[in-house]
């Protein structure tokens, strides 16, 4: 049983290509975690496109580190073009039925965790992407370290997100290496009226600039 398992959701290994992009070109700019009360939103990532140029995010790596020393890391396998100025979101689920905000379901490259609720276990995704109380978050791009954001236990709130910079001050990855200081705060607002979402829960601002002041 745990063999079948296993090999149905095996992947193939990462890509060999990888985003043409300089250091603090890409920035992480909102994390979502738990949340305290109900919720449909689940957890992601948030990265904005800091540079000058449209950057294919496929190949990326993304990578959380825990301060016990347990890893978690998965490639972006398909075309996600982000231009200047713009955001996407990276989120654990089904790749074919990921939620509207998402611009990137990580289906089975993350394993273990807390998984979906569904009839057929082979489709259980997990759902747990922020499953560390403290971890580093880490984009790698071509090997080489691009941003990194470190947040310490129970700076992931429990209503809404932690989100970097605003629209007036877009984020930065010279701002946001610690969850306590620079760009950072809590978005714990209702959703965006122009921004409509359709869940429950308290979203952030995933995919636009986020409210932090």
């Amino acid at each position: 049983m745990c063999l079948s398992l296993c090999l149905s959701c095996a992947r193939e290994a990462g890509p060999d290509y990888c985003p043409a992009v300089e250091v603090g070109g890409l920035v992480i700019s909102e994390l979502r975690g738990d949340q305290a009360t109900q919720d449909s939103f689940g957890h992601y990532v948030e990265v904005y496109n800091a540079s000058a140029s449209t950057v294919d995010l496929q190949g990326m790596r993304v990578r959380l580190r825990s301060t016990s020393g347990d890893e978690l890391t998965f490639f972006v396998r398909d075309d996600l073009s982000l231009a200047p100025g713009a955001y996407a979101v990276v989120a654990p689920g089904d790749p074919d039925q990921s939620q509207s905000f998402v611009d990137y379901a990580i289906g089975w490259d993350i394993s273990g965790g807390s998984l979906a609720e569904s009839e057929d276990e082979d489709d259980s995704y997990p759902l747990d992407l922020m499953r560390y109380r403290s971890a580093f978050v880490e984009l790698l791009a071509c090997g080489e370290l691009i941003d990194q954001v470190f947040y310490d236990v129970d700076a992931l709130p429990a209503a809404g997100t932690l989100a970097c910079g605003n629209a007036d001050s877009p984020p930065s990855a010279d701002a946001n290496d610690l969850d306590s200081a620079g760009c950072w705060c809590v978005d714990d607002q209702e959703a965006d009226p122009d921004q409509p979402l359709f869940g429950v829960g308290l979203p952030g601002s995933p995919g636009g600039p986020n409210r932090c002041l």
